[in-house]
């Protein structure tokens, strides 16, 4: 039997690599900065979904429309992660700026269900 224990999110973390591909000065990442950042991107994720999913599911009483959105962010989040890019770089690019857009997505939701997320050290 596993434990249902939640995990502590960097919130804070996960935004700030969202926004490395979304800024709208952001640079060019080589080859290897985008596959580390993909990576992290789906590392990120990983943590997040389960997570989003049991502050969802904690609020089984309350079918409002936050809970629904959340779901269905998790869905489509699961749906974008399994899509493979094409050979090209830019088809890379482009792959991680989806899986960004997705979990600065899922970072709105979780704080949305789950509250702001308290300040480093408190």
């Amino acid at each position: 039997m596993t434990a249902n224990t939640s995990l502590p999110l960097d919130v804070e973390t996960m935004r700030a690599s969202a926004y490395r591909l979304l800024a709208t000065d952001a640079a060019v990442p080589s080859v290897e900065e985008l596959h580390t950042l993909m990576l992290m991107l789906k590392g990120h994720l990983a943590l997040i979904i389960p997570e989003l999913g049991r502050a969802a599911s904690a609020r089984r009483g309350d079918d409002t429309l936050t809970r629904a959105d959340a779901r269905m962010a998790i869905s489509e989040t699961c749906r974008k992660v399994r899509i493979k890019p094409g050979p090209a770089l830019s088809a890379h690019i482009a792959y991680a700026r989806r899986l960004s857009r997705s979990l600065n997505a899922l970072c709105d939701h979780y704080e949305k269900l789950c509250g702001a997320y308290p300040a480093a050290g408190q």
